[in-house]
């Protein structure tokens, strides 16, 4: 059985992926360790405050990274790229991202970053265990799926997706996304805990189709 390490932006992030993992190996008891931000079972945050991209950048950069990757067999880093937009980047982690570039490109620059961050030395010896997951804009966008399936321009949306969400949540769940409350991104994303649901929707959206692909290529074929 596989550990995968998260080094994430918040608590919902964490939340995402770790249903899209169970979904694609088809198996809810993977070995998922909270890197970034720690958090407890109980949802709650273990830091003294919650973490950011700035945060995750630092990570990348620090001793940390170094030590859990001899422990878990994967490190997934998560980071949106709303914030990256502009000019309002710190020179340290400024990044060159414009709202008409493709998707690919603005993952490629991003990990770019990230790399150079970890350092390329030691991303060259461990690159088989590193996979970004970069949502783009942010990690509403790959909930957009499940409940845009086959409407092509809604789900495939990379700005304005929590707004594009709380369209459909109050009428299908029940409740509206004002904060980022764990509850509510669990609720969402355990659809894609089912394989055929997850495999049925990734790839309507451009970056989460990125993120799955890349977790499927470096981990053993699927059955």
């Amino acid at each position: 059985m596989f550990s995968f390490g998260i080094v994430s932006e918040g608590i919902t992030d964490q939340i995402v992926i770790e249903n899209i993992l169970f979904g694609v190996f088809n198996n809810p008891d993977l070995v998922i360790n909270y890197l970034l931000p720690l958090r407890d079972e109980t949802d709650e945050n273990r830091m003294e405050k919650p973490s950011n991209w700035v945060e995750v950048f630092e990570y990348c950069a620090s001793t940390k990274l170094k030590q859990e990757i001899q422990i878990n067999d994967f490190l997934i880093i998560q980071i949106d790229t709303d914030a990256l937009l502009g000019d309002s980047i710190s020179e340290k982690y400024k990044i060159f991202l414009k709202n008409e570039m493709l998707v690919p490109e603005i993952i490629e620059q991003v990990k770019n970053k990230c790399i150079s961050l970890i350092t390329e030395e030691f991303y060259n010896i461990y690159t088989h265990k590193i996979i970004f997951g970069i949502s783009v804009h942010s990690i509403e966008c790959w909930l957009l799926p499940i409940y845009f399936s086959n409407q092509t321009t809604k789900a495939s949306k990379t700005v304005n997706c929590l707004k594009t969400l709380n369209e459909v949540l109050p009428q299908k769940e029940g409740f509206y996304i004002d904060k980022k409350e764990p509850k509510y991104y669990r609720k969402i994303s355990k659809y894609y805990k089912k394989q055929k649901n997850l495999f049925d929707s990734y790839t309507e959206n451009p970056s989460l189709q990125i993120f799955v692909e890349e977790v499927k290529s470096k981990t053993i074929p699927l059955p």
